[in-house]
């Protein structure tokens, strides 16, 4: 697979997660999905369905053997097989069209190659992006963890200022309902990471993950190129050259339709004939003409070339679908990376200020445990929002690039 910009997910190391098990990188993911994928392992068949099918249009006309049997069975003179002639025989056509044909199987074997390799390039793509769901859902597990710590903590502190009567029933109450709603958030983060594991592992075929966890860094976006230079792009993606080898393919079977209407087909023979009534053997010759059926190639020619210009059509319908697929891409990777900035460069910042002060009054008692539980609602959710614009810039990378079958940095 050709390297793109969603291979820098493998920038992280193993120093920002230290477990048992090795973690999971994306090439090891990509490694495992092109073993273990059902489709990717039709690799060899596909190249020997297409060396059986260039064999095929390569082979001579098969050769026909008859036996004939003449004055056999008769009455009078030509009773009892006395006047029996025997004619054993080779016929051979001598339309030799394997050139022809042998054109129409290889067009045919480069389009369906082209369509395999861009279903195996599907099939990396949706590898990557459930591995980056894996990354951010282990990182909003993270967080959740942290704000259901936060949480208890907060609400210890208010239960042991209600005990000294310096925190108010209703602060109490309040912090109460925030540890619940954290610990339901923890729970909730973590069914869908192990949601996001199992996606991911069923991709080479595992019953359940078969590892720990996934490392990468969703912290460094990329940048793209500019949105013009990434439409040019697209007139040299396998698109294209996929649409262009159908339409050869087409041609071929018109050119070879056009051949078989404008040619008969010539047979001669050669064979062995034995005369009971003399007891003699004598060489026989033949030659035969199967006329033209005009109507029936001119009609076969007709198909292959309205296919050929419906795959045409097809074509230019799919590149502009695709343009317009490139464009709505790029914006959603522009939100997420403005996205990621403003809550990596102002709210994380401005939230962490915000409970810092908070922290230091509170035990001045200048502020309510309401005060904190609201700032660190505020950091958490920032810290959620920058993981959530991380997956979402580097998943739409991913299908940028698949789209363009290149990287897409600038």
């Amino acid at each position: 697979m050709r390297p793109s910009s969603f291979i820098l997910l493998l920038l992280a190391s193993a120093s920002l997660h230290a477990a048992a098990e090795s973690p999971l990188t994306l090439t090891d993911a990509l490694a495992r999905v092109e073993a273990g994928h059902p489709f990717l392992r039709t690799r060899d068949a596909e190249s020997r369905l297409a060396a059986a099918r260039s064999a095929s249009a390569a082979a001579r006309p098969a050769a026909e053997i008859s036996l004939q049997l003449e004055n056999a069975l008769g009455t009078g003179a030509l009773s009892a097989a006395r006047s029996l002639e025997t004619t054993l025989q080779l016929s051979l056509d001598l339309a030799d069209r394997r050139s022809a044909r042998a054109t129409v199987a290889t067009a045919r074997n480069d389009a369906e190659h082209l369509a395999w390799e861009e279903r195996r390039r599907e099939l990396h793509a949706e590898a990557a992006c459930r591995f980056i769901r894996v990354v951010a859902a282990q990182a909003a597990r993270a967080t959740a963890r942290e704000a259901a710590a936060l949480a208890r903590r907060t609400t210890d502190a208010v239960t042991a200022q209600a005990r000294a009567h310096v925190a108010l029933p209703a602060d109490t109450a309040r912090a109460r309902l925030a540890l619940a709603e954290a610990t339901l958030e923890s729970e909730h983060a973590e069914h869908l990471l192990l949601s996001a594991r199992h996606s991911l592992a069923s991709l080479w075929g595992a019953p359940t993950p078969d590892f720990a966890h996934a490392i990468a860094d969703l912290t460094t976006p990329p940048a793209a190129a500019p949105y013009e230079t990434l439409v040019v792009r697209l007139n040299a993606t396998p698109a294209p050259a996929r649409y262009a080898a159908l339409a050869r393919w087409r041609d071929a079977q018109e050119r070879l339709a056009r051949r078989e209407a404008e040619r008969g087909e010539v047979r001669w023979s050669a064979g062995l004939r034995r005369v009971e009534a003399t007891d003699n053997f004598g060489f026989v010759f033949g030659l035969g003409y199967a006329l033209l059926n005009r109507a029936a190639g001119a009609a076969h020619a007709s198909e292959a070339r309205a296919e050929r210009d419906r795959t045409v059509a097809e074509g230019e319908a799919a590149l502009h679908a695709v343009r317009a697929t490139l464009f709505s891409l790029y914006q959603e990777l522009g939100h997420a990376r403005a996205a990621y900035d403003t809550a990596r460069d102002e709210l994380i910042p401005v939230a962490t200020t915000w409970l810092t002060a908070l922290d230091a009054g509170l035990a001045a008692g200048r502020y309510h445990a309401r005060d904190q539980l609201e700032a660190q609602a505020a950091l958490l959710s920032a810290r959620r929002r920058q993981v959530t614009a991380a997956a979402d810039y580097h998943a739409t990378l991913v299908e940028l690039e698949h789209l363009l079958a290149a990287p897409a940095s600038s």
